[in-house]
């Protein structure tokens, strides 16, 4: 995992992952959830009707699919940049894991939500957990990329 050659893989697959997300069919890409911090009955309600029964499906297929193997890929590949940056401390090393997990959870209950044949059968706390786990994983996200930004800060700083 500390190898260039990984790295440089994983970043690739990344790049590929995001490619085609901004090409799902049916207008899926501009009304996915996952990309906001957080959500509520407003949103869904949005998402669900702009995408019909064919787009959400689409939406399910892709969230149990390639954005199952994306926060695979992000937390293997912040945790590759940590050991790139001789980080060994468990608790840091968990912060991209715990945001892959959320990230995972937000497409469980996405795919759910989005399973329904209408709109009123979602209750309001299927919403807020699905919500909670975004916004987790954003939080997680942003937490790991600070520390990588820190730790290169340090890192610089030692060679001067």
């Amino acid at each position: 995992m500390r190898s260039n050659k990984f790295l440089i893989s994983n970043l690739f697959l990344l790049i590929v992952c995001v490619a085609i997300f901004q090409h799902l069919p049916n207008n899926i890409y501009p009304n996915m959830l996952d990309l906001s911090f957080g959500f509520n009955v407003h949103d869904v309600q949005n998402t669900f009707n702009v995408l019909s029964d064919r787009g959400r499906m689409n939406y399910i297929v892709s969230s149990l699919s390639l954005d199952t193997v994306f926060p695979i890929l992000y937390s293997l590949f912040f945790i590759s940049i940590f050991l790139k940056l001789n980080e060994d401390r468990p608790l840091i090393l968990c912060i991209p894991i715990i945001a892959g997990i959320c990230d995972l959870g937000e497409n469980v209950f996405i795919a759910s939500m989005m399973s329904f044949l209408d709109f009123n059968q979602i209750a309001e706390s299927q919403i807020l957990i699905g919500s909670l786990f975004n916004q987790g994983k954003w939080i997680f996200c942003f937490a790991t990329l600070v520390l990588i930004l820190l730790k290169l800060i340090a890192r610089l700083r030692q060679f001067k």
